[in-house]
């Protein structure tokens, strides 16, 4: 099976410094690495900011590999604050993931993400357009 190691312009940081791909693909399928929201400062605009950052880079690397918000067939995010977060990222959420025909979605609460700042991070499997 041929694979692909997509590095969208920006991410080279990625396999440089982490040894990861951003995003590979395989048989018209892309598995994406986890994307982190990174909260710096306080407060609900700057946590909306932060999980925008994040669904806008999942964009970018998704159309790196052929593909859009329009194809993603999963994803999964999992949340340092599930409760507080929620409502914003279904708000952020619903402005990348349009349906009719949703991906499947599960939400996971955990303790903490590897960069400190981080609130999100989302995971995302989608198919070539």
């Amino acid at each position: 099976m041929p694979r692909e190691m997509i590095v969208p312009e920006g991410q080279g940081w990625a396999p440089k410094h982490f040894r990861m791909a951003p995003a590979l693909k395989a048989n018209g399928v892309i598995w994406m690495s986890g994307v982190v929201a990174n909260q710096t400062e306080q407060g609900q605009d700057a946590m909306e900011a932060a999980m925008v950052q994040a669904f806008e880079t999942i964009g970018e690397t998704l159309e790196a590999s052929g593909s859009s918000w329009d194809h993603v067939v999963e994803f999964t995010s999992y949340h340092t604050d599930l409760d507080a977060q929620m409502e914003t990222f279904m708000k952020v959420k619903d402005r990348f993931v349009t349906g009719p025909d949703y991906p499947a979605w599960t939400a996971i609460s955990i303790t903490g993400l590897a960069i400190p700042t981080g609130i999100v991070e989302i995971k995302v499997t989608a198919v070539e357009a």
